[in-house]
């Protein structure tokens, strides 16, 4: 109540306060939600930069795993090809024989 009985150049200087107390308040906020933002996208980065870690492990992971079924396959291949051939030295007529009868038989298929 003491402020109404001021005169009205008091009540203007009261106003004027009020106003500049606003504006500063407002600049602050500003300045808040400026570092804010600037916090959160560096966050972000942050968490980007873990995501991407992330994956490349995981890839690094799964490379490493497909050279090593690459390499198992490799010498599974081996083993086979080594047996075949063992195969077809000890038996000759017999792997001739299978030999002939594979031919028929895929030829039959292909036929249709």
């Amino acid at each position: 109540m003491a402020a109404t009985r001021k005169s009205s150049n008091g009540s203007n200087g009261a106003a004027n306060a009020v106003v500049d107390d606003i504006a500063e308040r407002t600049a602050r906020i500003k300045e808040e939600l400026a570092s804010l933002g600037e916090a959160l996208a560096g966050a972000g980065a942050v968490q980007a930069g873990v995501a991407r870690e992330a994956a490349e492990t995981r890839v690094d992971e799964i490379l490493k795993n497909g050279e090593k079924l690459v390499a198992d396959m490799s010498e599974q291949l081996s083993r086979a090809e080594k047996q075949v051939s063992t195969t077809v030295r000890d038996k000759p007529l017999q792997s001739l024989g299978v030999a002939v009868a594979a031919g028929f038989l895929a030829a039959f298929l292909l036929r249709r």
